[in-house]
């Protein structure tokens, strides 16, 4: 009885694999689809290492559940083999009494081996369900190209969404940036306050690029750091007690930082021929006047022009409440793709030849 009671549970055992593996297959394809699709939808390139972590983590989370669900003991195969074949309990009461002797059993175990000796097969269990894991499986494969081919375009292959490679940035520039923030640390041109603020800005941009940044977003976040630096500058030459020799000072520190920021990154420095290495102080009380359109190789002055707030109405683009809430709204719209660097210098452009042509009315 032993040896056809193992025959059968050897088939069992297989029939039990062939579930699990086809289960944690299914479940292998289903959990990279699931992560390719989206990812590829909005551009996120990652590592073959961590596909092939999620495929293996599919895998066994299916096959787990599966071998969960499907598992199988003596007491199980015995039971099933009564069932199937209509033996009225004979191999349960073998297995209960295999370690038993008697002649009633003897002639009870040799009963039992010989009703399972004239089987020759076992029906498959729960077949439409491994049919239905072989299914997904198959789909799920044959999706993987699909998905991989068009997930990031539309419309007849017309990509939506241009991929926009990483910025590498070499070890010249990581070393010129270390060095301009050791060189403001060290420099006593600046006063603290100024100081602390470019230093605190230019770590603030070093962690961003070590975080990595896209090829068209790094002269953005250069130029919202420009910004913040000036921004620093002005905030300082306003406090109370600073003295006009150290608001020279000052000014001169940031636009230096500005220079060098421009020159590292290797980007166009924006010029509007009146940017010497010394700022011009303003030191009158009439506010600058609003500039023209200077268009060309120039660079767009805002400080001073009217500028439109929706909470505050018509406010000087000098405020730095304003101005910083300006910026912050233009970076996102270009970091979205919804307006680009092109289309936003042209409007302002436009609206500085309008301002001129209303003034010289």
């Amino acid at each position: 009885m032993n040896e056809q009671f193992l025959k059968f549970k050897k088939r069992i055992q297989i029939e039990t694999a062939v579930k699990c593996v086809l289960a944690g297959a299914a479940a292998c394809v289903v959990a990279l689809n699931a992560v390719l699709l989206p990812c590829l939808l909005n551009g996120v390139h990652m590592l073959w290492v961590w596909y092939l972590l999620i495929a293996l983590g599919g895998f066994c989370l299916g096959g787990g559940i599966a071998f969960l669900f499907f598992r199988t003991d003596d007491k199980k195969i015995a039971a099933r083999l009564d069932s199937e074949l209509h033996l009225n309990e004979r191999v349960q009461t073998a297995l209960m009494y295999k370690d038993e002797e008697g002649k009633m059993l003897d002639l009870q175990r040799a009963d039992t081996a010989s009703a399972l000796s004239g089987v020759t097969k076992l029906s498959f269990r729960n077949l439409a369900l491994t049919i239905a894991l072989a299914a997904v499986f198959a789909l799920g494969v044959c999706a993987l190209p699909i998905v991989a081919v068009y997930a990031s375009t539309d419309d007849g292959g017309q990509s939506t969404q241009p991929y926009d490679p990483p910025r590498e940035v070499t070890d010249w520039e990581w070393q010129a940036l270390d060095e301009l923030i050791d060189y403001v640390k060290a420099s006593q041109k600046a006063d603290n306050n100024t100081k602390t603020g470019i230093v605190g800005e230019l770590e603030a941009l070093r962690s961003m690029l070590v975080s990595g940044v896209s090829q068209n977003s790094l002269p953005v976040f250069v130029q919202n750091t420009v910004s913040n630096v000036r921004n620093t500058v002005r905030d300082a030459n306003e406090a109370e007690g600073v003295q006009e020799e150290q608001k020279t000072r000052n000014s001169e520190e940031g636009e230096y930082v500005v220079k060098r920021l421009y020159e590292i990154f290797s980007l166009p420095q924006p010029s509007d021929g009146n940017t010497p290495d010394t700022p011009p102080d303003n030191t009158g009380d009439e506010p600058p006047k609003a500039p023209g359109n200077n268009t060309g190789t120039g660079e767009l002055i805002i400080d001073g022009v009217p500028f439109f707030d929706p909470e505050k109405g018509y406010v000087s683009s000098g405020d730095p409440e304003v101005r910083e809430k300006y910026y912050a709204i233009i970076q996102n719209a270009m970091l979205e793709g919804t307006i680009s660097r092109e289309e936003w210098e042209n409007i302002v452009a436009t609206y500085f030849a309008d301002l001129r042509v209303n003034e010289e009315e």
